[in-house]
């Protein structure tokens, strides 16, 4: 489960691996100086030899931010509509050709244009609750076609 996605490159162990070192670069004691470093569109891509600021900059978008991307993974982040907005060349993260984590089931958010989708590889559950639309839930089981759907409508009172 990841709040956006995950980059092509990654496989699971990987993906796992690099959010555990931002999760410790943000449980140390100068979390704040790191936190502060996070945010930005640079770099874009991940590269192996990236370190420091960089490293955890592209693994913090990644995970955090990425909606669309390139087939060698350089993330896009000006446009949040459905997939029909991906600039030329870029394409949902989730469908980038011999993306690494099509073995694994891939639950995420981040996406309330896109809205609830399942697929046998992932699972976008932001289905636009704090739009006024639904909160989704779905039942995780082993068997893909056995899964249970649960949503809830949400109320926009201010």
């Amino acid at each position: 489960m990841v709040h956006a996605g995950v980059l092509p490159q990654w496989d699971a162990t990987m993906t796992m691996e690099l959010a555990h070192e931002l999760e410790c670069a943000l449980r140390a004691p100068n979390w704040k100086e790191t936190l502060a470093t996070l945010y930005g569109n640079e770099p874009h891509r991940w590269e192996d030899s990236l370190t420091g600021a960089d490293r955890l900059r592209v693994v913090y978008n990644a995970l955090t931010r990425i909606r669309f991307c390139t087939a060698e993974g350089a993330m896009e982040f000006a446009n949040n509509g459905g997939p029909d907005a991906a600039p030329p060349s870029y394409m949902p993260w989730f469908d980038a050709p011999g993306r690494r984590t099509r073995d694994v089931t891939i639950v995420f958010g981040h996406w309330a244009a896109l809205g609830l989708m399942i697929r046998d590889d992932v699972l976008c559950v932001d289905s636009g609750c704090v739009w006024g639309n639904k909160l989704s839930a779905v039942r995780l089981t082993a068997d893909p076609a056995q899964r249970v759907v649960t949503q809830v409508s949400c109320s926009m009172k201010k």
